[in-house]
């Protein structure tokens, strides 16, 4: 436990909060920032705890929401007195209740977002859902037919004035994918800054951290997947502690995550079609304006 532990007293609560976006390069700063002496984020990532619903799973209600904060609060228990605490949970941003939600939790907290070119973005995202299993489409192009719930409603603007509409705009820091690829020591030490931490680069700050990889057995980790979403979707978490316990569900997120992924060739991995990608360009024009405009960024690259 950490020294002058306080997790547990009524008055403790978090410092900061990473709301996305998925595949933008939010595991990578998680993975550099649990480096830094003053700064504690949790070994989990993904908690989760502010959304009342999942997003890849439409109209299902999101079991860890309804848990005590107390639970929440635990995945903290090893954080030093003195150390900035926070988590970043991509689901956050999609999710309309989620900004009122944590501004109940803590009307002080400081919100981060690290935003991506949309459709390299959702491109991204495509090959990471289809590596873990939660959709099975052979193209991008299939997946944004079946799919639009998740690759054509990813508006940031709609998203993120949520969050502009509840907390201070100077509470809220906006980080764009680009600057980290060009820049990361300065993308870096611009978050640090922005939560009062000491200027700190981890010797790992020129690694990759969460690249998408391929399934070798494409329908295995769909199985597994569908499974696990099938008892949320009927509301049968009580079975997930059984399966922990039969070691059953980590041989299946081991198998899942481990032993049926096998790194990306680059003459093999997948690209991004420039018809599909002006499509995308297109259909989020209007929202990355008034986006340039909320979050005072230039996007002309995104247009």
């Amino acid at each position: 436990m950490g020294k002058n532990q306080t997790y547990n007293e009524k008055d403790f609560k978090l410092d900061f909060i990473g709301i996305g976006a998925a595949k933008s390069g939010t595991t990578w700063l998680s993975d550099n920032l649990r480096k830094h002496p003053d700064i504690f984020i949790p070994e989990q990532k993904e908690l989760v705890y502010f959304n009342a619903f999942l997003s890849r799973m439409p109209g299902t209600e999101n079991p860890v929401h309804t848990k005590p904060l107390s639970w929440y609060h635990d995945f903290f228990k090893d954080a030093k007195k003195e150390q900035i605490k926070g988590e970043i949970s991509v689901e956050y941003l999609i999710n309309e209740n989620t900004a009122q939600s944590i501004y109940d939790y803590n009307p002080h907290i400081k919100i981060l977002v690290v935003l991506r070119y949309p459709p390299k973005q959702l491109f991204s995202l495509y090959l990471y859902l289809v590596q873990r299993g939660v959709i099975a489409y052979p193209t991008f192009e299939k997946a944004i037919e079946k799919r639009p719930d998740l690759f054509l409603e990813y508006h940031y603007y709609k998203h993120l004035k949520v969050f502009y509409d509840v907390f201070p705009k100077e509470q809220i820091k906006v980080l764009l994918f680009d600057k980290m690829k060009q820049d990361n020591k300065t993308f870096f030490k611009e978050f640090l800054d922005f939560i009062g931490a000491k200027e700190f680069y981890p010797d790992t700050l020129q690694e990759k951290s969460n690249a998408t990889q391929k399934p070798r057995v494409k329908w295995l980790n769909h199985i597994i997947q569908s499974t696990r979403q099938a008892i949320t979707q009927n509301k049968m978490e009580w079975v997930i502690p059984v399966l922990r316990y039969t070691g059953i569900l980590p041989l299946g997120m081991f198998i899942r995550d481990k032993l049926n992924v096998t790194k990306m060739n680059e003459k093999d991995k997948p690209t991004l079609s420039t018809e599909t990608e002006q499509m995308l360009k297109k259909h989020y024009q209007e929202d990355t304006q008034k986006l340039a405009t909320l979050i005072n960024k230039d996007l002309t690259n995104w247009l």
